[in-house]
């Protein structure tokens, strides 16, 4: 998939999203997790999309709950080839 494409999408996404696109996937997140997973897909959309979103999500682990962090690893798993 076209990597502009994707981080066009993240560039405009809102806490909101997050914690709706969360709850669907069966796991809550407060807003404050959702602002700085936002944050920090934002801030490093291009390192993300060059193939270390796994080194961006090991390096927030211990500002989020374990069940988002677990969650975050399963998504990651799901969703890897479109970004790699």
């Amino acid at each position: 998939m076209n990597k502009n494409l994707i981080k066009n999408y993240a560039m405009n996404l809102k806490e909101e999203d997050v914690i709706n696109f969360a709850n669907k996937e069966g796991v809550s997140v407060s807003f404050e997790e959702a602002s700085l997973f936002l944050d920090t897909i934002k801030n490093n959309a291009d390192y993300i999309l060059d193939g270390h979103a796994l080194e961006v999500i090991e390096s927030k682990r211990d500002s989020i709950s374990e069940s988002a962090y677990n969650k975050l690893l399963e998504l990651y798993d799901k969703y890897k080839k479109f970004i790699d």
